[in-house]
């Protein structure tokens, strides 16, 4: 049988965002090369925009309800 989910969370979640967001930052600070801190940079800041908007799209649909 198909499973339709394969994933504990789906990759598109805000709780998915919200440990990929952690997980950059924990690598960033761990991390030595200068140029790979900076390409774990740039990961960590588009998983932070999009959790943002993400944030705020939920924070929208709780005070319209």
């Amino acid at each position: 049988m198909f499973e339709s989910h394969r994933y504990a969370l789906p990759p598109t979640s805000i709780e998915a965002y919200r440990i990929r967001v952690l997980f950059h930052c924990e690598e960033l600070q761990r991390e030595t090369n200068p140029a790979m801190r900076a390409t774990i940079a740039l990961y960590l800041a588009e998983a932070a925009t999009t959790l943002a908007r993400l944030e705020a799209e939920a924070s929208q649909k709780l005070a319209s309800s």
